[in-house]
């Protein structure tokens, strides 16, 4: 969501004044900054959330990692329709332009309240990342 990047962008900025002379580095002659970094980890982030949603071609019929998941949570349903009501209260998966959204929506998908049993807990990994590379990366 536009609330979430501006939130991440709020963040990079906060974080890249209080530590640009900490992660200079004299001894190779170039200077990162903290700002540069975190746009990296972001853009790296965005880069593979569309990996949970594009053709895999390491799936069954190239489906997506979340169609496949999908596919198979709703021949384990504990009730008949569960997964569609679950996707029904989800709604649309959020941009890949949003990895950290686009991450929790996932961990709702595959964890939701109350449990199916059928998937690895990952909602307080989810939580306690500290950044969106990271919460794709757990997704993933």
């Amino acid at each position: 969501s536009k609330q979430e990047a501006d939130e991440e962008n709020e963040n990079l900025s906060s974080s890249s004044s209080s530590s640009k002379s900490s992660l200079s580095s004299s001894d190779s002659g170039t200077t990162a900054t903290a700002t540069s970094t975190d746009r990296l980890s972001l853009a790296r982030a965005m880069s593979r959330a569309r990996i949970l949603t594009n053709p895999n071609a390491n799936v069954k019929n190239n489906a997506s990692l979340v169609d496949r998941w999908i596919e198979l949570a709703k021949e384990n349903e504990r009730e008949p329709g569960q997964i569609d009501t679950l996707l029904e209260q989800l709604g649309k998966i959020p941009s890949a332009d949003t990895p950290s959204e686009r991450a929790f929506w996932v961990g709702a998908l595959i964890n939701p309240i109350p449990a199916m049993g059928v998937a690895t807990e990952i909602r307080p990994a989810l939580l306690t990342a500290r950044t969106a590379e990271e919460r794709v990366q757990i997704a993933l």
